[in-house]
């Protein structure tokens, strides 16, 4: 059997990490610009025009700068043009700090509390990741499963006291709270940067309306849904061309195998077609003892992918092997009884 390795990614806490330096620089981007003109353009001006003594450029510079923070290095100056520059030097500079400050403290506030402001901006972060819908058990279990395979992860969820979302917040997973029927919520967890997009709730109205808002808002997302209707499923399915999972169809399998006994794996889409995995014990009165494998598919309902019996086990077997009493088979999509 071929094994399939995980496509190597780079550290998603890494890639977070640079992305929130690039978020603190754009946010501060007016006070670092403040900052700055004022040490540079007051160094120049006392580099040109202060005569008490002579200052370099550089030392002009980092007189400004202690300046700024009420630690002169220089005398007072003669030069009435220059008077005022020593009293609104520290009023611009400690005013651009000190907004600075504040901010600064407000985010590490917010993060500290997991407060919706953090989140919305942890998500603001993220492209190419996944948007899930929802943190209800399934919602949860998708998260859970995305951050095995080292995805980058927003979650959408309206209940702000939802028993799972202590848990995401402990696994450092971005939380927007809100409808995620409106387009403004969608576009707070990043749906347009988004890779793809899974509707989880358990609202049929609210996971088709908030699936055609993310559509809308990101064309080339991928859209998948949950769905209790399965026959409305089907149809948003050829509709809209979004994948539609519907929730009384992936529970059946569960309930045949512990009605029937068997083991019946977890299904999946191909071509359009349910398929899913069933293993079956021939039985030594059942129908099936004596017939081949090509025998078995003839009829184009089931494939036969691995065979078990008194030679070993053989990985897509041979069409003339025939199935003996106490050998085991796994087939695709279910098999009829033997």
């Amino acid at each position: 059997m071929t094994r399939i390795v995980p496509y190597a990614r780079p550290p998603v806490r890494f890639l977070m990490y640079l992305r929130f330096a690039r978020y603190l620089l754009w946010e501060f981007r007016w006070p670092l610009v403040v900052f700055t003109t004022l040490v540079l353009a007051g160094g120049f001006i006392l580099h040109c025009c202060y005569h008490k003594a002579e200052l370099p450029f550089a030392h002009a510079c980092h007189a400004v700068f202690l300046m700024i923070f009420l630690e002169s290095s220089l005398d007072f100056p003669d030069e009435w043009y220059l008077q005022p520059l020593f009293f609104l030097l520290p009023v611009v500079g400690l005013g651009a700090v000190a907004d600075s400050v504040v901010r600064l403290a407000f985010l590490v506030f917010t993060r500290k509390q997991n407060l919706p402001e953090w989140n919305r901006m942890l998500a603001s972060l993220c492209s190419n990741h996944f948007v899930v819908i929802g943190v209800g058990k399934v919602g949860y279990q998708v998260i859970k499963e995305l951050l095995e395979l080292r995805e980058s992860v927003v979650a959408i969820e309206m209940a702000c006291g939802a028993p799972l979302l202590g848990e995401l917040f402990d696994k450092g997973v971005p939380v927007v709270q809100g409808n995620a029927r409106m387009a403004s919520v969608l576009e707070s967890a990043g749906v347009k940067q988004a890779r793809a997009v899974i509707v989880t709730t358990s609202d049929d109205l609210t996971n088709l309306d908030a699936a055609i808002t993310a559509r809308d808002l990101n064309p080339a997302a991928k859209i998948v849904i949950r769905l209790f209707d399965e026959t409305l499923a089907v149809k948003v399915a050829g509709a809209f061309s979004m994948p539609t999972i519907s929730t009384s169809q992936v529970a059946a399998p569960a309930f045949i195998a512990a009605a029937t006994g068997r083991k019946i794996y977890q299904g999946f889409q191909l071509a359009g077609q349910y398929v899913h995995f069933t293993d079956m014990t021939i039985c030594p009165t059942g129908k099936l003892v004596g017939r081949s494998v090509g025998d078995i598919q003839s009829d184009k309902r089931i494939n036969i992918v691995m065979h078990q019996g008194s030679s070993g086990v053989h990985v897509n077997p041979d069409r003339t092997s025939c199935w003996n009493p106490r050998t085991r088979s796994w087939s695709s999509p279910p098999c009829q009884p033997c």
